[in-house]
């Protein structure tokens, strides 16, 4: 099933055009019917060529899963500050834990928002390893007696939308016309999988009247493999952009994840996989419901699935076949895909991905890499500077 929605200016339009108005809805139970599958890869196919955004009906994540995360998400940001301190992510070199409301830095600004990280569970590295494999570690986890079993919803969570990447991952190749297993290569065994537990409070009353709204995130493209959101209460806000940079609204669906393409694998085939721009808006509309009641904060909970940190140009073998390639009509796509390519694989992704760590946690940054934190600063205002 493909469900159409319409843009902001009334248009409805098939998603398989260029400039796409509407994001797709696959039901994810087509895939597992020989007799729906062929037709949920070719919707597939269109939705990662011209979208790079897509709703996932019918996830297998439990219900029972998702509820539990969401309540106990909703505990721990009920928390007193104090004990959300507790776990302040300037206190981890890996980059886990607690961000206060603004500490994170999107496009060079502040985003309205507070957030909690969490990981697959892994140890920290040995002092031998690359220093870009501490961006892997062990977790900093809220006090148990103060919020029962969050540790254990956070990983049962966690666990379900591994199994749910892992058959993701192989219905995009054979929607390539891969074998299933083609992209398997490109991981770390075990996978770490990102989790942002993440409140947007309203804005401020004197947002920018610039009609963006007030920025909760601002635009960019992910940077990993997929993310699988889960928008866990009833605001708009999320937004893509089309490629005639008219921005689409993603708004929260029943039983549905958000899936989108991250960069690694918009470079791995090549711009075939098209990673999306995106933000999230926080104008005081989307607060209220159609009674005109409010809804309170809005609660995000995406999943950035990463490749591997040592991943690099001499041991990528992915060959994406040329009558897929040829789908694509957009050059500039290509283009910018290759050099997307160059810059994340010159040496390793998991330096690039430190990098980008740093830049957008600058606490964590300067007391744990502030060597890295100085070279990338001066590198963003040379940038700016010939602007």
């Amino acid at each position: 099933m493909v469900i159409y929605f319409t843009n902001q200016t009334g248009n409805t339009t098939d998603a398989s055009v260029s400039s796409f108005t509407s994001i797709p809805v696959l039901d994810y139970t087509q895939a597992l019917s020989p007799t729906t599958k062929p037709k949920f890869l070719a919707q597939l196919r269109d939705a990662l060529i011209n979208v790079g955004f897509l709703y996932l009906q019918n996830p297998p994540v439990s219900v029972a899963t998702q509820d539990a995360l969401t309540q106990k998400g909703f505990e721990l940001f009920r928390q007193p500050l104090e004990k959300k301190l507790e776990i302040e992510m300037v206190n981890s070199p890996h980059f886990l834990g607690y961000s206060r409301l603004g500490a994170e830095i999107t496009a060079l600004k502040s985003d309205h928002r507070e957030q909690f990280d969490f990981a697959t569970e892994l140890p920290a590295p040995g002092p031998d390893e690359p220093l870009y494999r501490n961006i892997c570690g062990p977790n900093q986890w809220p006090d148990e007696t103060a919020i029962p079993g969050f540790r254990q919803a956070t990983e049962e969570y966690l666990s379900e939308v591994d199994a749910l990447s892992a058959s993701f991952t192989a219905l995009i190749a054979e929607s390539l016309d891969l074998p299933p297993t083609a992209m398997d290569g490109v991981f770390d065994e075990p996978q770490q999988h990102k989790l942002k537990l993440i409140k947007y409070p309203l804005p401020p009353s004197d947002q920018t009247s610039d009609g963006a709204g007030f920025q909760g995130v601002g635009a960019h493209k992910d940077s990993g493999f997929l993310t699988f959101l889960l928008q866990a209460t009833p605001h708009r806000g999320l937004e893509v952009q089309n490629k005639a940079g008219e921005w689409v609204s993603a708004p929260p669906l029943p039983n549905t994840f958000v899936v989108n393409i991250g960069r690694a694998l918009e470079a791995l085939t090549g711009g075939v996989c098209t990673a999306t721009t995106h933000r999230v808006s926080l104008r005081q509309e989307y607060f209220i419901d159609a009674d005109g009641k409010p809804l309170g904060p809005r609660y995000s909970f995406p999943v950035f699935q990463g490749v591997s940190m040592d991943l690099s140009a001499e041991n990528i073998t992915l060959v994406v076949p040329d009558h897929i390639r040829d789908l694509v009509k957009d050059d500039k796509v290509k283009s910018d895909a290759e050099a997307t390519f160059n810059k994340m694989f010159k040496t390793s992704i998991g330096e690039g991905t430190l990098v980008a760590r740093v830049t957008s946690h600058q606490d964590v940054g300067q007391r744990w890499y502030p060597d890295i934190l100085a070279k990338a600063l001066q590198g963003q205002k040379d940038f700016v500077s010939k602007q």
